[in-house]
């Protein structure tokens, strides 16, 4: 990896300075819009990071496979 890419990553929590990188935060805002943002694992600061999805059409989000921490 390039160094300027590096210095351009968003990895540390501006809050508590959690080093490890952040758990991601979905939020509904309008009809058929929804924010992702960041969380911090360690302090539970979120960042808004203005990402939004396109138009989602279902109701809200169905259960699936579980993942075994060792698998990946």
């Amino acid at each position: 990896m390039d160094t300027k890419d590096a210095d351009r990553s968003f990895r540390v929590c501006l809050n508590c300075g959690y080093p490890r990188g952040f758990h991601v935060y979905i939020k509904g805002i309008s009809e058929g819009k929804t924010r992702l943002g960041l969380i911090c694992p360690g302090c539970g600061q979120s960042y808004d990071i203005g990402w939004l999805t396109a138009d989602i059409t279902g109701e809200g989000p169905e259960k699936e496979e579980i993942y075994d921490e060792k698998e990946h």
